[in-house]
């Protein structure tokens, strides 16, 4: 398992030189196989990569959601339905759980644990408002406890700014507050099994690039077990119409710093290899609006969303329902393919990380181009005096 090669600190070297090249030996065999599966345009196979609303219920209204229209709908996937999607695809790579708040789901242990067994998933992202402390602990020790197989389960804070701000933005006033009593119970679960890993999660608009600055910098010091910040671009129908973008330049300026600020707990982290590619890639599509690096949502990734629609990605329209047809025969019909050729053709463009981040790493040509532009030889420059200074009298 990845998180063992952290974790072995023996003084036998070979036992720890053998664990690595195990480990790069199985990424190195992974990486070919769904590289080969991004060419398949024509003929895709069951997408290794998921994204899976779970649940449409949401205690929340928070100004970016673009799923908002959707929310608390009461027409969402039985569990048995959800369970005849995951015996209809094949193996999956990657679990990405959303919502609504995954975490009001009461069968949310028993979804991922089915997908665990019969699609061989080994990783399981979920972002998460933290408000249901006592939900997510229950549903993640029934996950770790039960199933050996899972590589790692990262969970991500989803925050937007310092508590004042964060609670107004989400429409509640206790959302900060329960973000982090629940990120406390997080602590003491990471502590006893490491595959669960605590990241944070900020969507970045015209209105917060300096509370997400003070909000990095809070969470650095506040949640020693997190390690990782990320950002992403606000997108689609967001509630608030009035919201904007960020300028590109302060979006730039806010990820050095967190990049800097976060460099010391990223040592070892696959996706802090990653990292940079997507921000390289989302900047420039965003700006010249258009697809930087050909997209292979459609191919690699699908979208579910908690009524049972399918799509290629959360951009483009439905391609069908679970309600009327199968995973299978909505994903190979002529609508999917005519989806999929729109994509092929570059009809379209976003800055998901969901979609471009497979898009990007197994397209072998694909990954040699941002790593150039992204020049990820390049370590992040250490933070000055004066930024060492000011966390070390910042209150928490």
């Amino acid at each position: 398992m990845w998180w063992r090669i952290s974790e072995v600190s023996r003084p036998n070297d070979q036992l720890k030189e053998r664990v690595i090249n195990v480990n790069i030996l199985t990424r190195a065999r992974r990486h070919a196989r769904i590289s080969w599966k991004a060419r398949a345009v024509d003929n895709p196979s069951s997408p290794p990569f998921l994204i899976l609303f779970i649940t449409s219920i949401c205690n929340l209204t928070c100004e970016h959601c673009f799923y908002w229209r959707n929310l608390n709908q009461r027409d969402d996937l039985t569990v048995d339905e959800i369970l005849a999607l995951a015996r209809d695809m094949g193996p999956i790579e990657n679990l990405n759980l959303g919502g609504g708040e995954p975490f009001i789901r009461k069968e949310f242990s028993q979804i991922c644990r089915f997908f665990i067994n019969n699609n061989q998933v080994r990783q399981i992202y979920c972002p998460t408002s933290g408000f249901f402390t006592d939900r997510t602990v229950r549903a993640l020790s029934d996950i770790l406890e039960n199933e050996p197989s899972l590589k790692f389960f990262t969970i991500e804070l989803s925050l937007d700014g310092t508590q004042d701000f964060h609670n107004k933005f989400r429409g509640n006033p206790q959302s900060f507050q329960k973000a982090m009593q629940t990120y406390d119970e997080l602590e003491k679960m990471q502590k006893r099994d490491p595959r669960l890993r605590i990241h944070s999660i900020s969507t970045v608009t015209s209105t917060n690039t300096d509370e997400i600055r003070r909000l990095t910098e809070y969470l650095y010091k506040r949640c020693p077990a997190m390690d990782h910040h990320n950002l992403a671009l606000i997108r689609g129908d967001r509630k608030n119409p009035s919201l904007k973008g960020p300028e590109l330049d302060a979006y730039q300026d806010l990820y050095d710093y967190i990049r800097r600020l976060w460099a010391p707990r990223e040592t070892g982290r696959y996706g802090a290899i990653v990292e940079p590619l997507l921000q390289w890639t989302k900047t420039r599509a965003s700006a010249q609006e258009r697809q930087v690096v050909p997209c292979r949502a459609g191919i690699l990734s699908a979208v579910v969303y908690a009524n049972g629609d399918v799509a290629t990605c959360e951009s483009l329209p439905p391609l069908g329902n679970l309600r009327q047809n199968s995973f299978k025969e909505i994903w190979h019909s002529s609508r999917a393919t005519q989806a999929r050729c729109s994509i092929k053709n570059k009809e379209c463009y976003c800055t998901n990380e969901v979609f471009m981040w497979p898009s990007i790493v197994f397209q072998p040509l694909q990954l040699a181009k941002a790593m150039i532009g992204a020049r990820v030889w390049r370590k992040p420059k250490p933070l000055t005096p004066r930024e060492k200074e000011h966390l070390v009298t910042l209150q928490v």
